[in-house]
């Protein structure tokens, strides 16, 4: 059995089984995007930033439905296509993948669910099972999927689109079909939820970061920083005052010792540090940094 994720759109034109079409492309790119980057984390252990990089598993549109506005897409292991239409499907895979979709959807919209009840215990009941058809990589951490929410934003945003511009739907919702079983996500996207994702909350005290460049754009003063702490890269923009010669060429040295290095970066020494205002979501979950002021020894 195939691995099915379904989103439909209810309410206004959707219920006629029209949707205005710019809006409903991007929310497809959107809702791919987020399903591809997750699963690719949950099978590779790697974070993604476009979905056509993405290893490891298909993830293919099905026919829509005649009558509704709904999508629905099936998401298997490997590269193969069968000529069912899709690979062989591991159905431990298949609710793995769905908490793990489930989770980074629910965390975006701001319900905060726990990673242990939702994820966390299933990963670990997966490594203790001999007879699956794939092994998890051993990285599979809180904050490896909150790097993933992050990255899944953009398209968390671009689902919300024909409720918040066109306005030719009011509610999204996405349903599983694991192995033949249905199940529903308990959260669904509305205009309160486009709100939510949209807003972000600029901390009025500095906090001290140590880590390494991992990307910088120099026309833009934004970059991408690895913190060792948090096991992840979080991305950053330098503040007014910080945009002089001697803090730039301290990033770019820090971005070539990176780019140079064959070790791997989370196993390496911190070379640059500075204090940043942090920019979060409603319910603290860090988004960016506005770069303020260097640290000197």
């Amino acid at each position: 059995m195939s691995n099915i994720i379904e989103l439909r759109y209810r309410g206004s034109a959707a219920d006629d089984a029209q949707i205005q079409f710019y809006d409903v492309a991007q929310s497809l790119i959107g809702f791919e995007r987020v399903i591809s980057l997750t699963t690719h984390l949950l099978i590779n252990g790697t974070i993604k930033t476009q979905s056509p990089s993405t290893q490891g598993f298909q993830v293919l549109a099905q026919i829509s439905e005649e009558g509704s506005w709904k999508q629905a897409v099936a998401v298997s292991l490997g590269t193969a296509i069968l000529s069912s239409g899709v690979a062989s499907s591991d159905s431990s895979f298949g609710w793995l993948m769905k908490s793990a979709v489930s989770y980074v959807i629910a965390e975006s919209l701001g319900f905060e669910p726990n990673f242990e009840e939702v994820l966390g215990s299933q990963i670990r009941e997966h490594r203790n099972r001999v007879d699956s058809d794939f092994v998890l990589p051993d990285n599979l951490t809180e904050e490896r999927f909150d790097a993933v929410i992050e990255k899944c934003e953009s398209g968390i945003l671009s689902i919300h689109r024909p409720i918040a511009f066109s306005r030719t739907a009011n509610i999204a919702d996405i349903n599983f079909n694991i192995s033949g079983e249905n199940e529903q996500l308990d959260y669904y996207f509305d205009i309160n939820t486009y709100d939510y994702v949209k807003k972000t909350i600029t901390s009025e005290d500095f906090s001290d970061y140590h880590g390494i460049v991992s990307s910088y754009n120099v026309n833009t003063y934004k970059g991408r920083f690895y913190i060792p702490e948090l096991e992840r890269t979080v991305s950053f923009e330098l503040g007014n005052d910080m945009k002089n010669n001697d803090f730039i060429a301290k990033i770019t040295d820090s971005l070539a010792r990176n780019a140079l290095s064959r070790i791997p970066i989370s196993q390496r020494n911190s070379d640059i540090s500075f204090r940043a205002l942090r920019n979060e979501s409603i319910n603290n979950r860090l988004k960016s940094l506005l770069v303020i002021q260097e640290i000197t020894s």
